[in-house]
């Protein structure tokens, strides 16, 4: 008979049982919640009971093989609870008063002059007294199917008004059984209907879990501590299934400094022993903008490069050093046009601030107009000879075409007979021509007086309409850069941009990090140096070539390529509006949001507001982490998903770095934990699971913090300047009596 064997001592629903702690019994059993009755006695040999705490709750007798046969065999279960809050009693008011008589007692006597105590409660009394009640949450339950394995159903099929139900708190090896339980998600179970299957049900799966942290019921820990002394402790190992991040959504939410950072290296971790167990090729993509992957940090000395040989980083302006350490560069051409408008924003960057007239009349050529989209001829003539001559400056900074580059530029007669070449209406330069040629013409249009031939010549550069200009003022930055006058150091200024520069198209960094993903890498993008917008240009070309790849290979009915895609400062990314806008219809991250799971591609996205992120998003993630957060309005919106209401107000309280409430696809339940370091330790064992030797402490710190001082070249002291003009003043000064001033004098200015 089903549950006949329930109650015999080799059981699981015995062993379930065997390390607990009596604590009360249920007095209100319902469908959703129950009442439990404890007392201080049983909460002190508990070690306490936490709110969030795990509970077992079974018919009186269950847990004694001598008593089990008075337990009807369909009773034999174990149902998991959950502390939530306090609750009140029957006759709550009463001990309320009898607790307030005491504690009045108690403070009338210390105060007592003539040195005697009152006769204290009775013992009936501070029995009374000590009686207390917590609502839990039902989870779920467990029962002994007819294999004699442990199952477990997220609900109760029976309640009883006289329940009789013993409660105990789990420890130990009990409660490593409650916490290890998993089942598979929806779309991989035995006996489901073919249908919509999850994204990533028909990859492989392995038995290999790996530890993500340790259960962690509450902020305070020195109960625990002494729980541990006696070895009944409830810090037992987290295990997560890898495969559940896979293809999927995960969200990692918590405050700067909460931890998310380090919790998402131990996904990526996580996701790589997967890799290596099932021989899966998964490709990792980390957008890192602080460098806090890319490098080792300088507290413990690890960084996610010692993972393995399959790690590979790209950084904005690698040097050769740099590429010694096979370090790739995330290098832009500045000589293609559909990157231009990145290329364009890191001039920007490096000139924002910069007051110098002609610099910031450069700055308003803006070269990213495209020419071809231009309404008439002219129009299109005149944003041809601002990239032209855009180009020709670039070339004279010593930035190198690609091989076989050419320039396209406007010209007519009088322009072909200044620069001494034969053609059409628009030539074709080569990087060499295009050098010489700029040149002579910024030379001949920063004449202040030109005859009509040079006028004729150059006034597609020419903004002045007096002189035969288009009234295009901009072009009159372009003229300055080639043909600098003073202590203007003219196109001198842009030799900086010549290590962002890589001028070898077949090393594209976006389809050279698609290639490294295809083949199972990982990949670190270091976006640490650079402007926002340029960091972001190169990002986005990233998710852009990852998306078109995809869509490429599902339109061709290819299979698809697992990769994971990690995005810190993810609010920035899934702004909500963008969700609702036609004209962001392209955007790079809103297409990775809706399409990514058809084309097997899962995101690990970390931000601080659960409300910044579209509700689309949040109803397809299938793996929560959520750790300190400071705002109530972000745990309502949280508190929308699965059962994490029941931890709002922790969150809000407990921020503890590293402490988070976990749900991922495979877990029935959400779980309080304590996040495991990532450290050498964990990195030695994943390359022990690789079959890789151990190693050591890294070194490779990101490299502006290797021997950097700051030596304020870029702020004269201030206290210099005005000490040196005070200086000046004084001696400067004359006295009325024709003797030098004082040192304390004062002087008009």
């Amino acid at each position: 008979m089903l549950g006949a064997s329930a109650g015999a001592a080799g059981s699981v629903l015995m062993g379930l049982l065997a390390h607990s702690t009596k604590v009360g019994g249920i007095f209100d059993f319902g469908y959703q919640e129950a009442t439990v009755l404890t007392n201080d006695a049983w909460t002190h040999g508990a070690h306490g009971i936490p709110q969030h705490c795990l509970l077992l709750a079974y018919p009186r007798g269950l847990d004694n093989p001598a008593r089990t046969g008075a337990v009807d065999a369909q009773d034999r279960e174990v149902v998991l609870l959950r502390v939530i809050r306090e609750a009140s009693l029957p006759n709550q008011s009463d001990l309320t008063r009898l607790r307030a008589e005491d504690t009045d007692r108690t403070i009338t006597d210390h105060y007592r002059e003539d040195g005697l105590e009152g006769r204290g409660a009775d013992v009936l009394t501070r029995s009374l007294m000590q009686q207390a009640a917590f609502r839990c949450r039902i989870l779920g339950t467990f029962v002994e199917n007819e294999k004699g394995d442990l199952v477990f159903g997220k609900d109760v099929d029976a309640v009883y008004a006289a329940a009789g139900y013993f409660v105990a708190k789990p420890y130990d090896e009990s409660l490593q059984v409650v916490v290890d339980h998993v089942e598979l998600p929806m779309g991989e179970r035995a006996g489901d209907l073919p249908g919509d299957e999850p994204a990533n049900a028909d990859l492989p799966d392995t038995d290999t879990t790996m530890v993500i942290g340790t259960l962690r019921y509450a902020s305070s820990r020195r109960r625990e501590q002494v729980a541990q002394g006696v070895g009944q402790s409830t810090e037992v190992e987290v295990r997560v299934r890898p495969k559940d991040f896979v293809a999927h959504k995960t969200a990692v939410f918590g405050m700067t400094r909460a931890g998310k950072s380090n919790t998402m290296k131990v996904i990526a971790s996580a996701v790589h022993l997967y890799a290596h167990k099932t021989g899966t090729n998964v490709g990792q993509l980390i957008f890192d903008p602080a460098g806090e992957y890319a490098y080792a940090n300088r507290q413990d000395k690890t960084a996610l490069s010692q993972l393995g040989d399959n790690v590979r980083i790209y950084r904005l302006g690698a040097t050769q050093a740099d590429r010694n350490k096979n370090i790739r560069p995330l290098s832009l051409n500045f000589f293609d046009d559909t990157q231009l408008d990145g290329c364009w924003s890191l001039v920007e960057s490096f000139f924002r601030g910069d007051q110098r007239k002609y610099i910031q009349n450069f700055l308003s050529c803006d070269p990213t107009r495209d020419p071809d989209s231009a309404p008439d001829s002219g129009d299109k003539n005149r944003l041809l000879a601002v990239r032209a001559m855009y180009y020709g400056i670039l070339i004279n900074a010593g930035l190198t075409p690609p091989s076989g580059w050419h320039c396209r530029v406007p010209v007519n007669q009088h322009t072909r007979a200044l620069l001494g070449i034969d053609g059409g209406m628009t030539l074709r330069l080569t990087a060499n021509q295009l050098k010489s040629a700029s040149a002579q013409i910024a030379r001949v249009a920063a004449k202040r007086k030109l005859v009509a031939d040079e006028a004729e010549a150059v006034k597609m550069w020419i903004s002045d309409p007096a002189r035969g200009g288009h009234g295009d003022a901009s072009v009159d930055g372009l003229i300055g850069m080639l043909a600098s006058t003073g202590s203007a150091n003219g196109y001198k200024e842009l030799r900086m941009l010549r290590s962002y520069h890589s001028s070898e198209s077949h090393v594209d960094f976006a389809s050279a990090i698609y290639g490294d993903l295809a083949r199972g890498r990982l990949v670190i993008v270091d976006l640490s140096r650079g402007s926002e917008q340029v960091l972001q240009t190169c990002a986005e070309r990233v998710v852009t070539e990852i998306l078109g790849r995809a869509s490429a290979r599902f339109r061709e009915g290819h299979p698809s390529r697992p990769m994971q895609i990690f995005l810190e400062e993810a609010h920035r990314l899934f702004d909500r509006d963008k969700f609702h806008r036609t004209t962001n219809s392209n955007d790079p991250y809103v297409r990775l949001a809706k399409e990514a799971a058809k084309y097997k591609i899962g995101m690990i996205y970390a931000t601080q507001e659960v409300s910044s992120v579209d509700d689309m998003i949040l109803s397809n993630t299938a793996n929560w982490v959520c750790a300190y957060m400071n705002n109530s309005g972000e745990l309502k919106k949280l508190s929308n998903y699965y059962d994490f209401s029941d931890y709002a107000a922790q969150i809000l309280t407990a921020d503890d770095r590293g402490f988070v409430r976990l749900r991922t696809d495979s877990s029935p339940y959400t779980l309080p934990i304590q996040v495991k370091k990532f450290d050498l330790d964990m990195v030695n064992e994943i390359r022990n699971e690789c079959g890789l030797a151990a190693t050591q402490f890294s070194t490779e710190f990101a490299p502006d913090a290797v021997g950097a001082t700051d030596d304020f070249d870029d702020c004269p002291d201030p206290d210099e300047i005005f000490a040196e003009s005070n200086r000046a003043r004084v001696a400067g000064a004359v006295r009325t009596d024709g003797a030098s001033p004082g040192l304390f004098d004062e002087v008009e200015d």
